[in-house]
């Protein structure tokens, strides 16, 4: 079931994040900030913070953060989108994007932006965009780190 996140889901968000590989231990320190503010109320109108979980009390096996882009006509983007490592493979992870370009239609969007890593490690997540509909249209090389560019997938929703 997705429901909107609770502070108490954050640890089990950054769990996540690392069991994926999204992110490494030592990137979990600017998530927490983040998802911080978001509770506090931070993030402004229109951001998701949304997990999965199989009832209404068990951790997160799912996690979906967007919103809207405000410096954009309409345009939103998607921050992070993880499914347990035992769950891949199932589905999840297209229902939770069907779910947020839903979110995001119903908000007003009509073109969803997400930015992701050229590292090996994210070949399945381009992958996955790709079946989904998404383009990879850009690239920004040594953004990361050297050698390890910035990849920007989008996806006109209309």
């Amino acid at each position: 079931m997705l429901r909107a996140a609770v502070q108490t889901d954050t640890p089990g968000i950054l769990a996540l994040a690392v069991q994926t590989r999204m992110f490494l231990p030592t990137e979990v320190e600017p998530l927490q900030q983040e998802f911080d503010g978001f509770h506090a109320g931070l993030s402004g109108e229109g951001y998701g913070l949304e997990v999965w979980t199989d009832d209404l009390s068990g951790p997160p096996v799912g996690v979906v953060y967007f919103g809207p882009n405000r410096l954009s006509d309409r345009a939103w983007d998607l921050w992070m989108i993880a499914v347990a490592p035992d769950r891949q493979g199932q589905g999840l992870g297209g229902q939770l994007l069907q779910a947020t370009e839903t979110r995001v239609r119903s908000g007003g969007g009509h073109l969803l932006i997400i930015e992701t890593s050229s590292e090996e490690r994210f070949d399945s997540t381009h992958a996955f965009y790709i079946r989904h509909g998404y383009a990879e249209v850009g690239r920004i090389p040594d953004f990361y780190a050297d050698g390890e560019s910035k990849v920007i997938f989008s996806k006109r929703l209309t």
